[in-house]
């Protein structure tokens, strides 16, 4: 089994968002989908493996509509329910870029997780959004010490500049250092970020997306790059680098290599990126 845990809410995607006129109409056009890394990572990895969910949502109707849309995907739900369901707002420009505005709502309540839960996990992963408040940090904390001592492995994705810049290096370096990740996910900002703080990653595999050009895959003092397909049509980049990660961990979960695993994912990730919003 896979195990995702972190943040399934609400994503408001705003085609044509990228360049706003202030105090008139804007003309766009306004999807709403369900998003959240954690959630996007799960609906990827359900047709090829085995996956479990397990975050938070509001006892509202957004949050069921959403639980059930992910099992409808066929992702095994575990959600705690409380408060009101977050949601994002994402403007994206005429290239697929993003901005996003972000409430993660009870996403960012998570409590401690029933032991049971992370029953039968092989592969735990952890976007960095969950580790952003303390509550849930420690509960992510603690579920991958359980994870690990059952002899599951671990991947945490560092997800955002601005979430580890509000972290700032030691609380980061305090996160890294005690669930030991065998993976580490970033995309190319994220990895000059990573450098900034001088973030030590240790005996980590560091794989950097940077969008068409090679993946990088760092370990043990090696440097080796993948080459990608390039996508001319990318209508929305949300959900690319979630349905990468996805890609990467059923074909390491399989007995493929890094660099392998980094194909794997790079395939994947291009369905993606000519559709507007998450997977």
């Amino acid at each position: 089994m896979i195990v995702v845990i972190g943040d399934l809410v609400a994503d408001l995607i705003v085609l044509g968002g990228g360049s706003l006129e202030r105090g008139t109409d804007n003309p766009a056009e306004v999807r709403l989908t369900r998003g959240g890394s954690a959630a996007n990572v799960a609906v990827a990895v359900a047709p090829r493996h085995p996956v479990r969910f397990i975050g938070r949502v509001g006892d509202d109707t957004i949050g069921r509509a959403l639980v059930a849309e992910l099992e409808s995907a066929g992702v095994e739900a575990r959600v705690q329910r409380a408060g009101r369901t977050g949601a994002i707002v994402v403007l994206v420009d005429p290239v697929g870029e993003r901005t996003m505005i972000t409430d993660r709502g009870a996403a960012a309540e998570l409590e401690a997780i029933d032991p049971g839960w992370l029953a039968g996990t092989r592969w735990l992963h952890l976007p960095l959004y969950g580790f952003a408040a303390p509550a849930s940090r420690e509960a992510l904390t603690d579920a991958a010490a359980t994870v690990v001592a059952a002899g599951g492995r671990l991947s945490l994705d560092l997800s955002s500049v601005a979430t580890m810049r509000e972290l700032g290096r030691h609380a980061l370096q305090k996160i890294v250092d005690r669930i030991a990740p065998d993976v580490v996910f970033a995309n190319a900002d994220e990895a000059a970020a990573t450098a900034e703080l001088g973030l030590d990653l240790g005996r980590s595999v560091s794989v950097i997306k940077r969008g068409g050009d090679p993946v990088v895959i760092e370990t043990a003092g090696t440097r080796v790059e993948v080459p990608v397909r390039r996508v001319d049509d990318v209508l929305d980049s949300t959900g690319a680098g979630d349905a990468f990660a996805a890609g990467y961990i059923v074909a390491a979960l399989g007995g493929a290599d890094p660099q392998e695993s980094a194909r794997a994912g790079g395939a994947l990730a291009m369905s993606a990126l000519r559709r507007p919003g998450a997977l």
